[in-house]
Parts: structure tokens; C-alpha cells; sequence
């Protein structure tokens, strides 16, 4: 479906507001450069083709995708190359809508990598300096792309925090997955460094969940040491409850807990048929056995909810969306002329 027709059924769906939806994980892969949908009950694949690459330079060309959110009714995706160094936005059928960023002289964004929305707000990881940027920080968007601000990662003389991965809630307070200190690190909502919540993971600890019960799982991606990459659980006081190292492919990127209990991790797996996609068993071993293959071949990114319209409901509208457009005209008008004849009696 063209791009510009997938905008007017969008557009058209939220006006006639009948569309049915459906809850979907977003997995992005590296390796494709795509934009996968995945089952959040067993992570199993609904979709890999979601949003492919353009390769376009009038619109998007995915070069290092990190992370896709939903933001509102768009999809925007973060992209790491230095030669995008850009958050891309789509709307939820897929289709391209613009890009903020880029290298371009106050595009703000370098070396971009995870992205949250809390609140009203939209958190970004920033690891560069190129274009403005701040450098190692958090730069903060509002829901329609205008940049708020941002705060210096960068504490205790610069031990910690020269590598934000990623950004999460959690007590009030702002948690932070950093390369530096291989840890997590805290800070105020106000920017200021509160302090450390775990100990180094000996790895570089990427993506974050935070689970109901306030454990943390945290991916941790890297091949050195050897054997210290791949699933950590910290407990509420930042100690290490379980973990689940030396997985099948290089690291773990993306995190998510799922439905049915199990842990979904994409893991920097490049091309391999036995390492990408899987699922960890929490109540399982400790090992790299506890992984169940999803999918090979798959380079992972980070992994977030969103909800977007069920792919029936999208042809439905598709095919009639004229049909759509004049019912609701049609409704409109005879609701008009209704109240007309009680104005005039």
C-alpha cells in the first residue's frame, strides 16, 4: 500500500473511530534493517516486514536502527549511525511521516541509541557530540518532536555515565544503563546524578525492563570478558538475582517480559540460523542452554509495546475508503439536519 494512502487510512480509521487494534511488540533488526511485530504473549513473529528500508535519502535509510516506540499515533525509531545519527517517525500503518535530527548543523542528536516515553516526554540516549548534541546525555522531545532540553550523563569525573544506552522509569527517579561503569546509574528528574543502583555487570548493559515487582532485567551485549554477556536480573537494591550468561550469540540487546512469563531477548546475533530471537525461562537454569530459538538470522535491537491497527482492519479501510469517509460525511450531515428540524418546531 503506498505510503500516502496508508497516512489517509490512518487518518481515516481515527475519524470514523472504529478501528480495531491490537496490542504488538516491535522488534528491531540490524541485520535487515526492518521493523519486526512480535506476539507479547510467546514472541512469536506476526509480522518481519512491519517497516523495511527505504534506502531512500528523500525519506529514510536505515543504516543502525536501535530502538522503535510508540509516541502518541506515530512509531518513531532511533539510528545510530553516524551517517543518520536521526529519530525516523512513521505512523502506525508504517508509513514514513519525517525525521527529527540528522546531520544537519542544530539537529541535536548523535550517536543515538535507546529511547523512552515517560509521561508526556520522550527520553533519548546520546553517546555524541556531532551536530550540536550534548554529548553523553539524555535529550528530552515532546510528543510532537520539539526538543525540551537535555542533561549531562557524565558524573563523578567522568567515570560514570559517558555511555547512556538506555532510559527508564523507575521510583520516581530516572534509570540509566551505562557503558562506562557497566552498571545502572541514577538520576533526578531534574538531570542531577543521584548515584549508582548496581555494581558493574562486566559487560555493556543495553536495554532495561522493569518488571511489577521492581526486579530490572538488563541486557548485557559485549564479548569481553568472555562469558559475562547475556541476561541479568537485579533485585529492587541493584543486586544481581539471577543471570543467564554466555547466551548463543554475541550479547543481548533488547529485553522484554512477555505474557506467558518468559523472557524475550534479541540478542547481537548477526547472521546465524541458531542465535537472534529467543526466549529465556525464568524459573529455569542459569545457563545458556535456557534459550528457546524464535528466530536465527536476526540482529537485534531493542523490544517495546505498542498498539496499532489489526491488519484486517487496515485492508478493510483500505479497499473502502471512500465507503468510510462518506458514511461518516453522511452521519454527520443527517445529524445536522436532525437537529435542524428540532430548531424549527
Amino acid at each position: 500500500m503506498p505510503n500516502r494512502l496508508k497516512s489517509l487510512v490512518a487518518a481515516a480509521l481515527l475519524l470514523a473511530g472504529v478501528a480495531h487494534a491490537q496490542q504488538v511488540l516491535l522488534g528491531v533488526d540490524t541485520r535487515l534493517n526492518r521493523i519486526w511485530q512480535l506476539s507479547p504473549t510467546d514472541g512469536s513473529v506476526l509480522n518481519n516486514a512491519f517497516i523495511v528500508d527505504a534506502n531512500s535519502a528523500a525519506s529514510y535509510d536505515f543504516q543502525t536502527p536501535r530502538a522503535a516506540i510508540q509516541v502518541g499515533s506515530q512509531i518513531w525509531v532511533s539510528d545510530q549511525s553516524p551517517s543518520i545519527n536521526a529519530i525516523y517517525r512513521f505512523d502506525l500503518t508504517g508509513a514514513y511521516v519525517g525525521k527529527i535530527g540528522g546531520n544537519v548543523p542544530g539537529g541535536g542528536l548523535s550517536n543515538v541509541r535507546g529511547m523512552r516515553l515517560i509521561g508526556d516526554t520522550v527520553y533519548v540516549a546520546n553517546a555524541g557530540n556531532t551536530n550540536g548534541a550534548t554529548g553523553p546525555s539524555i535529550v528530552k522531545f515532546d510528543l510532537s518532536g520539539n526538543l525540551l532540553g537535555s542533561f549531562s550523563t557524565v558524573a563523578a569525573g567522568g567515570a560514570i555515565g559517558n555511555s547512556p544506552w538506555d532510559v527508564v522509569s523507575y521510583g520516581g527517579r530516572l534509570l540509566v544503563s551505562d557503558g562506562t561503569s557497566r552498571a545502572l546509574q541514577l538520576y533526578n528528574l531534574d538531570g542531577s546524578y543521584h548515584g549508582a543502583f548496581s555494581g558493574a555487570i562486566n559487560n555493556i548493559p543495553q536495554q532495561m525492563f522493569v518488571r511489577t515487582n521492581g526486579n530490572v532485567l538488563v541486557s548485557a551485549n559485549g564479548s569481553q570478558p568472555g562469558g559475562s554477556f547475556g541476561l541479568y536480573e537485579l533485585n529492587g537494591n541493584g543486586s544481581v538475582a539471577k543471570s543467564w550468561t554466555n547466551t548463543p550469540g554475541l550479547g543481548v540487546r533488547g529485553v522484554y517480559e512477555l505474557a506467558n512469563g518468559r523472557y524475550l531477548i534479541s540478542e547481537a546475533g548477526g547472521s546465524s540460523a541458531v542465535r537472534g530471537l529467543g526466549t529465556i525461562n525464568p524459573d529455569g537454569v542459569q545457563n545458556n542452554t535456557n534459550f528457546s530459538l524464535i528466530a536465527g538470522n536476526y540482529n537485534g535491537g531493542w523490544l517495546s509495546v505498542a498498539v496499532i491497527p489489526e491488519p484486517a482492519t487496515v485492508l478493510l479501510f483500505g479497499a473502502g475508503l471512500g465507503l468510510v469517509v462518506l458514511r461518516r460525511r453522511q452521519a454527520v450531515r443527517a445529524s445536522s439536519a436532525r437537529m435542524a428540524e428540532i430548531t424549527a418546531r
